[in-house]
């Protein structure tokens, strides 16, 4: 990757990227950022993060980026920020270490992501789970090995609730 710049890296990314100093000054942001809170980039910059958050969520927002500089971790933290015309967006902040040459760290690379799509596809599968006629069952990351479909049975447990059980095929 020689001769690529930072700064275009930045810019060229698709999702709202920014650079904050240690304090939490915006140093750099991408188009992505200011389309997302609807400010124009140079209302975005010299700002600090916590002007476009409540003030709760500011405190968890600058305890966050103290726990990435001091320890080096990546945080994700959930928060709404708002946006010029007023409206509060759902999104979270992916945020890391940016280390200077010599390792020290200088700053704080952030990734913001707009949850509004995201947040409406759930409520609406909520909503029809919640509404369903019928029961229904909803298997999240789970698999049975070596089960087929028709092994799957329904068995009631002990609070009234159903749960779903698998016989293993041999």
């Amino acid at each position: 990757m020689n001769g690529l710049d930072a700064n275009l890296i930045i810019a060229n990314a698709p999702d709202p990227v920014f650079v904050s100093d240690l304090q939490g000054k915006i140093l750099v942001a991408n188009e992505a950022i200011a389309e997302l809170l609807g400010f124009r980039k140079d209302e975005v910059l010299e700002q600090s993060l916590s002007r476009f958050v409540s003030l709760d969520e500011a405190r968890e927002l600058m305890g966050a980026l103290r726990e990435v500089v001091e320890r080096g971790v990546t945080r994700n933290v959930r928060l709404h920020p708002g946006s010029a015309s007023g409206e509060v967006i759902p999104a979270t902040l992916n945020a890391s270490a940016l280390r200077g040459a010599g390792g020290e760290v200088i700053g704080v690379v952030g990734i913001l992501r707009d949850m509004r799509e995201l947040d409406k596809a759930r409520a609406y599968a909520e909503s029809l789970i919640k509404n369903a006629p019928d029961p229904v069952f909803v298997l999240l990351g789970a698999r049975c090995a070596g089960c087929r479909r028709s092994q799957l049975t329904v068995q009631p447990d002990t609070h009234d609730e159903t749960q779903l059980q698998g016989a293993r095929a041999d």
